[in-house]
């Protein structure tokens, strides 16, 4: 929550890239006003279907939804946070990669 709270403080537009699910981050990232690009729970007739809408939120995927979400160019500085190899394709759009808490690119 340091390093959020840090982004923050600068101004950063600060994004939760995640492949878990919607209904739980959601409320979190909006309780600290983060925005989200994750996986979502499907529902008709207000039931969960057990699927994904739109697909799940991991590996290119992540990278693909960061792509259409944001235009990367317009940022001078772009940091980028992961701990799974499944952030790989998200880590290398970033000026800053932070691979499980050490600055290097995977």
């Amino acid at each position: 929550m340091q390093r959020i709270a840090w982004h923050q403080a600068r101004g950063d537009t600060v994004v939760v890239v995640s492949a878990s699910l919607d209904v739980y981050l959601r409320p979190w990232c909006q309780q600290h006003h983060l925005e989200l690009l994750c996986s979502e729970v499907e529902f008709q007739n207000g039931a969960a279907t057990g699927k994904y809408q739109g697909g799940d939120c991991s590996g290119l995927a992540k990278k693909a939804r960061i792509l259409a979400s944001y235009p990367l160019a317009d940022y001078e500085e772009i940091f980028a946070y992961g701990d799974t190899p499944e952030d790989f394709a998200m880590l290398a759009l970033a000026t800053t990669k932070i691979y499980r808490w050490d600055e290097a690119p995977p």
